[in-house]
């Protein structure tokens, strides 16, 4: 004989769910916001990276992301951390004013050979990109 009282079904339920539920990540962890551009160059020049690259030699003064964000619904921010050697050094809010918008920071590299990192969050935090780069030491003759 078999039992099949409600209790039973009531019990088994919840777990017969948990593998769905387990195997989705909730609908909170993902971000409206997306990065569909990001890129590293020495400058940005009409709304674009000019000199565009993932090296830069020991000559260069600064560096500038520039990232293109998309999904967002009326005014919106993101950050672009910025790392070297692993350590953070600089987090700068960005606004993103429109749909699909385009916004960039700069930094000062001079004299600071190393890895470079900036990652891009969303106002709670979740990572949208990162980007690497190398500023590389002068040559010692």
């Amino acid at each position: 004989m078999t039992d099949r009282s409600p209790m039973r079904r009531v019990l088994l339920l919840p777990l017969l769910a948990a593998p769905a539920l387990l195997a989705a990540p909730p609908a909170a962890d993902v971000s409206p916001l997306r990065v569909t551009e990001l890129s590293v160059c020495r400058e940005i020049v009409d709304r674009g990276c000019e000199s565009e690259g993932r090296t830069f030699g020991p000559d260069v003064e600064s560096v500038a992301v520039l990232t293109r964000v998309e999904g967002a619904t009326g005014e919106a921010f993101v950050f672009h951390v910025w790392s070297f050697e692993a350590k953070e050094v600089q987090r700068v809010r960005l606004p993103v004013r429109a749909a699909v918008y385009r916004t960039w920071s700069k930094k000062g590299v001079k004299g600071q050979p190393g890895r470079w990192r900036v990652e891009v969050l969303d106002p709670i935090g979740r990572s949208l990109g990162v980007v690497d780069f190398t500023v590389l030491p002068p040559k010692i003759d």
